[in-house]
């Protein structure tokens, strides 16, 4: 059965999506968001269609974007330990959006935000930036002085 207009919108948006969710974002980008939520409204219309496509391909879209949308909510928190935390219940689809992945592109979106929670992690605990340049102002110890 060939895929109606509204199944093709959503597997554009879903795939320019994990492009999106791939990049490093700015923490004032609201675009990624908005889509996603534009997905959701997708989706529940493609469920009500009667034309609608098979169980599993639903499932898998609601996959994506569940995924999608829980990566959004672990970005949203403060520390990169709780960050990390959540990554690691999202579960990424199984299979390729498009015909020309091989691997799922939210399954290498979950592997590139483990690393950069791990690294923001890291950095966290060892006292040092994004560059790996020791933060300076972080401890300031003063030599103690004994009265003479």
């Amino acid at each position: 059965m060939a895929a109606s207009r509204l199944e093709l919108n959503l597997v554009r948006l879903l795939c320019r999506c994990e492009a999106m969710a791939a990049e490093k974002r700015d923490p004032d980008e609201w675009r990624l968001e908005k889509y996603v939520g534009a997905l959701e409204d997708m989706l529940q219309a493609l469920k009500a269609q009667a034309r609608k496509p098979a169980s599993e391909v639903i499932n898998e879209y609601s996959r994506k974007v569940d995924f999608l949308k829980g990566m959004l909510q672990a970005e949203k928190l403060t520390s990169a330990s709780e960050k990390a935390l959540a990554n690691q219940f999202l579960a990424p689809g199984r299979v390729p959006t498009t015909a020309r992945e091989r691997v799922p592109a939210t399954k290498t979106v979950h592997l590139q935000s483990r690393a950069r929670y791990t690294s923001e992690m890291r950095s966290e605990l060892l006292g040092t930036d994004s560059a790996g340049e020791p933060q300076l102002d972080l401890r300031k110890r003063t030599p103690c002085h004994t009265p003479s």
